[in-house]
């Protein structure tokens, strides 16, 4: 089985933010921690033309994306 779960990290340890109810106490697990992208963490927060987003999509130099 496998499900995503978000989570918060504190004191060491990993919390998740909903339920798992799935998953019985004491359960042993295995975890593939991701962390966020620069573009899913600045999402809503840059706002940008269309178009300028679009020339840079298109762009040969788009390394800047590549975070």
């Amino acid at each position: 089985m496998s499900i995503t779960v978000e989570a918060i990290y504190e004191s060491g340890v990993l919390k998740p933010l909903a339920p798992l109810p799935s998953i019985r106490e004491h359960e042993r697990v295995l975890i593939t921690v991701e962390t966020k992208s620069v573009v899913d963490q600045l999402r809503g927060l840059v706002k940008i033309d269309s178009t300028v987003a679009q020339e840079i999509v298109e762009s040969a130099d788009n390394s800047v994306l590549d975070c």
